[in-house]
């Protein structure tokens, strides 16, 4: 079993980091609460800060995977998970080994499917390449712009479920005192939320290109020198 690299644990904790002070910001702030996390001993906080980040980070993971699929939210699809063939029509760095590479495709796979155009990827080409390099050894390059994608598409997963509930406590804050200290936080926290999601969509969307750019250029040159080999 593979071991999850730096930048994949990151893609998780610092999620699940974020929203985890969030929710301390609104707690101690806002509801003039204590904070969520005490211990003696920093090492200890430390891990269990680790540990908590860790996992709400996967299941934030797990329900941008779920958003991905609901039928009902296309429009975030396209915000943020544009296709193969959707950013290869726009990227000139990778339309030169497009018929190289669906040659290849054709001639590898054992399933039956109708070849398409010469220019456009063939379908499951993008998994077939990747699939390619990780059976072999060769996606780490690539799967670290995936790391650096996931974060980035998991923060605007949060930005996005956090919308409504700022846009809530800001008017709860609005009505429990109008001239409260707490009506500023929560207002910061709603304006800040909107902020991050409108720069997190295109450098999301810039490191799923770099991603794809780097898994079909990636298997190009493999495929290369296994034929100059051989």
């Amino acid at each position: 079993m593979d071991k999850l690299s730096l930048y994949e644990i990151l893609s998780f904790v610092i999620p699940g980091l974020v929203l985890l002070k969030i929710i301390e910001l609104y707690n101690e702030k806002v509801f003039d609460g204590l904070p969520l996390i005490e211990s003696d001993s920093k090492i200890s906080e430390s891990i269990m800060l680790f540990g908590i980040s860790l996992f709400i980070g996967i299941f934030i993971h797990i329900a941008t995977f779920r958003l991905l699929k609901t039928q009902k939210l296309k429009w975030y699809k396209k915000l943020l998970f544009k296709s193969p063939q959707n950013i290869c029509d726009k990227n000139d760095f990778i339309k030169p080994v497009i018929p190289f590479l669906n040659s290849e495709y054709n001639n590898l796979r054992k399933h039956e499917m109708p070849a398409g155009k010469e220019n456009e990827l063939e379908t499951n080409l993008f998994d077939f390449a990747y699939l390619y390099l990780e059976v072999n050894d060769k996606i780490t390059p690539a799967k670290n712009f995936q790391s650096l994608y996931f974060l980035f598409r998991n923060l605007f997963t949060i930005c996005l479920l956090l919308l409504p509930v700022s846009i809530f406590f800001y008017i709860y804050s609005l009505i429990q005192d109008f001239f409260s200290t707490r009506i500023n936080y929560a207002l910061g926290i709603m304006l800040a939320n909107i902020a991050i999601a409108l720069i997190i969509i295109p450098a999301a969307n810039w490191l799923r290109e770099k991603l794809i750019e780097k898994v079909l250029w990636s298997y190009y040159v493999e495929r290369i020198h296994e034929k100059e080999k051989n």
